[in-house]
């Protein structure tokens, strides 16, 4: 682990081997948002308990979750450590973020947290 910066925790930059063995293993390809949030750090952690999921944990996470069953469509990318996960939708341009509760999982009844991935990470990922 680096030090934490601006109230989060950096990891060195995902590799593109990385990416896409967990392309492979999810069989999608992740969204372009996503994809520049793992090349700049392979996973964050935020001091308000905010995790965006690295290549080491997405696999996991997405299992645990059962995403393909109960959010058929999105991937789980984090969670805010209080039982609220992190969904986007499986498309290449996609930059959208929805929180929704781990026990529901159903898209249908998520919230917008931001248009913007990106910009999101760049402001703390308040949430």
């Amino acid at each position: 682990m680096l030090p934490i910066h601006n109230s989060y925790t950096t990891y060195p930059p995902a590799t593109d081997h990385q990416i896409l063995h967990i392309e492979n293993r999810l069989i999608c390809q992740l969204p372009s948002a996503y994809r520049h949030v793992l090349k700049e750090s392979n996973g964050l952690s935020f001091t308000n308990g905010v995790f965006i999921y690295g290549t080491e944990d997405i696999l996991e996470r997405n299992e645990t979750w059962e995403v393909a069953e109960y959010a058929k469509g999105y991937i789980a990318i984090g969670d805010d450590s209080g039982g609220m996960v992190f969904l986007m939708a499986i498309k290449a341009e996609n930059y959208r973020v929805f929180a929704v509760d781990g026990g529901d999982m159903n898209p249908q009844h998520a919230t917008l947290v931001t248009s913007d991935l990106c910009k999101w990470r760049q402001e703390g990922c308040q949430y």
